[in-house]
């Protein structure tokens, strides 16, 4: 699996767990632009199901009040 496909599963799996229900590609673009760049690189290197990475995209998609619908 590439990291690509790493990171849209990391984002549709936090994703579906807090609003039961799968995100469109315009919210996963707009998550993905969310994630600080260290985050991105921390990711790179160990991947995006480390649990550091994998707990900041969960916290940030439940955090965020600006999603779009």
């Amino acid at each position: 699996m590439d990291d690509i496909q790493e990171m849209r599963d990391q984002i549709l799996s936090s994703f579906n767990d807090i609003y039961d229900k799968e995100p469109t590609e315009e919210q996963v673009a707009f998550i993905f632009n969310l994630i600080p760049q260290r985050i991105k690189l921390l990711a790179d290197e160990w991947g995006w199901n480390e649990t550091e990475v994998r707990d900041y995209i969960y916290v940030l998609i439940r955090d965020n009040k600006e999603m779009p619908q």
